[in-house]
């Protein structure tokens, strides 16, 4: 391990050891990240996976952290953090070519300005490239696939790119090759009336901050939505909205967040996670499947 951070130094990357992940995470939760290193291109990125894929040393790549919950015992191993890769190109095309580090967020911000059409749905997602193409994410009544062209991944020792026609994709789900890292992507987005785009946008935002608790660390969505109803109703009339545990509980404002009202730890949102699960289970005969990333040890 030491030996690994000497050389992500020399590369020029940041290094962190012992990182409380409670920092990193949306939610605020969290123990120590053994290693935390942060690329400053996609080809440092590269390069690191190179390194660790040939060694023992187990790794994880994270965003910006949010949807993620890291266990209370911290991840052992290296953390890639894409913090720093977020470099956004706008074309004459109208294609956008983002890093996978890039907010979502930004890259909205910058369509907006070259008034482009296609990318309002990210309004108000808090996550990057890498995560959104990952899960395919998506609100406001559209997913990233729907203006994802291409992606680039690193997979085998080397960056590949993949059409979006290759790519299968699922409600919060895309099928890309396993142990695979998304480094860049492009979405092709189309002319459309500014006025009409800002609107819509501030429509979404104020929607957003009226029904979800944006003010507070939160998990973001837990969980997936099961056929036929809404994962946050569920929880509602299971009579879990605004129940807690230890510093954690359902939001009063969208059951399917879990905020940290102070102090919470990974203990206390899992043990929620869990409640909910029993209770849809037993109550309602629904398997509840979460949306947000568990990792670490416990």
């Amino acid at each position: 391990m030491r030996a690994f951070a000497e050389n992500a130094q020399e590369m020029g990357c940041e290094v962190a050891r012992q990182y409380p992940m409670s920092r990193y995470t949306s939610l605020r939760v969290g123990g120590e990240a053994e290693l935390v290193v942060t690329p400053g291109s996609v080809a440092e990125l590269c390069k690191l996976l190179d390194i660790l894929s040939g060694s023992d040393i187990p790794w994880v790549v994270l965003g910006a952290g949010s949807n993620t919950v890291v266990y209370d015992g911290g991840i052992n191993g290296v953390v890639i953090s894409t913090t720093k890769l977020r470099n956004i190109e706008i074309r004459e095309d109208g294609t956008v070519h983002a890093e996978t580090g890039a907010i979502l967020g930004a890259i909205l911000n910058k369509t907006i300005k070259a008034g482009l059409t296609g990318f309002e749905f990210a309004a108000g997602i808090p996550g990057t490239v890498g995560g959104g193409v990952f899960m395919n994410a998506g609100a406001n009544g559209g997913e990233i696939k729907d203006s994802l062209t291409r992606v680039w991944v690193w997979s085998g020792g080397r960056e590949i790119e993949i059409k979006r026609e290759d790519i299968k994709f699922e409600y919060r789900k895309s099928h890309l090759p396993a142990g695979c890292v998304i480094t860049r992507a492009e979405f092709g987005l189309k002319p459309g009336d500014k006025e009409v785009i800002e609107r819509n946008v501030k429509e979404y935002m104020e929607k957003r901050s009226r029904t979800q608790p944006i003010k507070m660390s939160n998990t973001g969505s837990i969980f997936k939505n099961p056929p036929d109803i809404a994962a946050g109703r569920l929880i509602e009339e299971l009579g879990l909205k605004g129940y807690g545990i230890g510093g954690a509980r359902f939001s009063e404002l969208h059951a399917n967040f879990i905020v940290n009202a102070g102090g919470a730890t990974a203990s206390d949102v899992l043990s929620l996670i869990e409640t909910a699960k029993k209770e849809a289970r037993e109550k309602r005969g629904i398997t509840l499947e979460t949306e947000v990333r568990i990792i670490g040890k416990k």
